[in-house]
């Protein structure tokens, strides 16, 4: 048996950071020691963290990203208590772990996007601690770029989000709040396209009115769209969209529809 499969983790973690950096083949190393068993564990799953804590922001290869998601989202996932789901403890557990440096670097954040995409169902406090964290990231350059609208689009969508593979109400404000932050800027042309796909499919494709605009949500959209006093390309489009595929549209909103010229 090779070295790093009999070492304790606290020798194996010291020999893998000696350089400040994790290459291609320590991320061999530690999927063999972690996998070894079938099971990553919490005592692997602190490891992994330390790891990614004490080398976040280096230059890392690309193979540790992906085992730090698979591994993580493995030990939260694929447990015997709440396979697929993620419970309060594993909430817990993986925020405290996440904030434990005060950043959500970017792998912490490919992890819980990851989850938010393939898991079941989470606390409705996990899934908020999601959203904020992609919007903190997001929005720190000001632009949303094609990458981020992928991310966006595989928490929105996911069977894991706060509103399962549907928008949610929660979503749907995330997403207006990004629309509004960004308004103008230099966005990936995807962003237009998701956020009227995505917003379009809240109130036309609920369990209430499908297909329906009733009068809480042009109520909603009405308070949205004017909250910034600017209408913008964004909204337009979503308005439009609306227009064109409701059955029927609240009286309150079809008055805007003429005020704003759609």
């Amino acid at each position: 048996m090779t070295e790093h499969m009999e070492q304790e983790l606290s020798a194996f973690t010291a020999a893998i950071l000696e350089d400040g950096i994790i290459d291609a083949a320590e991320v061999a190393k530690i999927r063999e020691r972690v996998y070894a068993d079938g099971i990553v564990d919490r005592e692997e799953a602190d490891f992994l963290f330390a790891l990614n804590d004490a080398t976040s922001g280096a230059d890392n290869d690309a193979s540790w990203q992906a085992l730090f998601v698979e591994a993580l989202s493995d030990h939260v996932l694929k447990d015997e208590i709440s396979p697929g789901t993620i419970d309060d403890d594993e909430a817990a557990y993986l925020r405290s772990k996440i904030e434990a440096d005060e950043v959500v670097d970017a792998n912490e954040l490919a992890l819980l996007v990851s989850i938010a995409a393939t898991g079941k169902g989470a606390p409705d406090a996990f899934n908020a601690f999601t959203l904020a964290s992609l919007k903190a990231a997001v929005l720190e350059d000001g632009i949303i770029d094609e990458a981020e609208v992928e991310m966006i689009r595989k928490v929105i969508y996911g069977t894991g989000g706060a509103g399962g593979a549907a928008v949610d109400r929660v979503e749907a404000d995330f997403l207006f709040e990004l629309s509004d932050a960004t308004s103008g800027k230099g966005n990936h042309p995807s962003w237009k396209a998701l956020f009227v796909e995505a917003l379009t499919a809240h109130v036309l494709e609920d369990e209430i009115s499908p297909g329906e605009i009733d009068k809480d949500e042009a109520e909603y959209l009405i308070a949205k769209v004017e909250a910034d006093g600017v209408i913008d390309e964004n909204e337009k489009a979503l308005l439009q969209n609306i227009k064109a595929r409701a059955t029927s549209v609240a009286d309150n909103l079809k008055f805007k529809f003429d005020l704003f010229q759609i």
